[in-house]
């Protein structure tokens, strides 16, 4: 009888040590994946926000150039009101012209391209000069000419100095 309660008391304390390595186990082992999975969630939490935050940014933006082509709009409107108004309750050319003027130049800036007056013509473009060209007469002394607006005295003061 003895031999079986010590066989019984061996059997409880294996039971009892195989579920204590058994949970220490456990925990070193699937620990980490809880861990890991509520990273995951938490990640998969923020690539939502994220995307959610790009959507609010997109929205906006295009609210924005919608606003902004009204606005664009509006202010033609009012400027051809302006216009149509002066060609036929001024009796002034000087009032209309000046109207127009300025409906050409708002147009151009809202579209972009600056319109040149059908009078004016452009200039031909030139490259920058880094001197300061000649007049006219062919026997002048340019600026890189070393006695450019040097006079006889400061030559003389010069030519002494080299030869001391």
């Amino acid at each position: 009888m003895e031999n079986v309660n010590v066989l019984w008391f061996l059997g409880s304390l294996a039971f009892l040590a195989g579920m204590t390595g058994g949970a220490l186990l456990y925990h070193l082992l699937a620990g980490p994946r809880s861990d890991r999975g509520k990273m995951e969630a938490q990640l998969i939490e923020l690539e939502a926000d994220f995307k959610q935050y790009q959507d609010n940014v997109a929205d906006h933006f295009n609210t924005t150039a919608h606003l902004i082509n009204k606005l664009t709009d509006s202010y033609k409107d009012v400027y051809e009101h302006m216009a149509n108004g002066a060609d036929s309750l001024c009796s002034d050319d000087r009032v209309k012209n000046k109207l127009s003027d300025s409906l050409i130049s708002s147009t151009a800036l809202l579209s972009g391209q600056i319109p040149k007056r059908h009078n004016e013509r452009a200039k031909p473009l030139e490259q920058p000069l880094d001197y300061a060209p000649k007049t006219t007469a062919p026997d002048e002394k340019g600026t890189l000419s070393e006695d450019f607006m040097v006079t006889t005295e400061a030559q003389e003061a010069v030519s002494s100095q080299k030869t001391s």
